[in-house]
């Protein structure tokens, strides 16, 4: 009795171990095959960085149909404070255990494309998502009818955190001139 089970369900066990194995081998063959090359990785960076290099404050304001203020135009103009990526900023003046600390991944390109891919927020009227946390969360100052100097910075949420629409600073030039942590 034991060797006519072996018989019959041995070659079922097999075949479906087999099934498994395969389907796992095929899997990875189309991640590793899915995966950018070298070139690719390099070519898409190098876009983005002449597109960060390169705003159109002028074309995103008119898609709006509000000014930007000048404090985030300035911003856009130093090409070393826009090419900074990879840091933390920690809220001054707050003594606590653990500080409180805005990740800042990258700064976001100035132009038509990234105000068209990145969220928009009915609530919050025009505006434009200057960085990015590099996990679901973006950066926000307000578009005006006239041109302000500086506007106050909005934090979007997307990560399922508690902070979204909670206001980071007061103004972008005090976010800006925060301390500096390298992540």
């Amino acid at each position: 009795m034991d060797k006519l089970l072996l018989y019959v369900f041995g070659p079922l066990v097999f075949a479906a171990a087999l099934l498994v194995i395969a389907t796992g081998i095929r899997r990875a063959i189309v991640r590793f095959r899915c995966r950018p090359t070298a070139g690719e990785i390099k070519a898409t960076y190098e876009a983005y960085l002449h597109r960060l290099l390169n705003p159109q404050p002028d074309d995103v304001e008119r898609e709006l149909g509000k000014l930007l203020p000048e404090r985030l135009l300035r911003l856009y103009e130093d090409k070393s404070a826009i090419q900074s990526a990879g840091f933390q900023l920690e809220t001054p003046g707050k003594r606590r255990w653990w500080p409180e600390r805005w990740p800042v991944y990258c700064f976001e390109p100035l132009d038509i494309e990234a105000l068209n891919e990145l969220p928009y927020e009915e609530e919050l009227g025009p505006g434009f998502c200057f960085a990015t946390t590099g996990r679901g969360s973006w950066y926000w100052i307000a578009a005006s009818d006239q041109r302000a100097k500086d506007s106050p910075v909005i934090f979007l949420d997307y990560d399922g955190g508690r902070s979204h629409g909670a206001t980071v600073a007061d103004s972008l030039d005090e976010f800006l001139n925060w301390p500096r942590r390298t992540s």
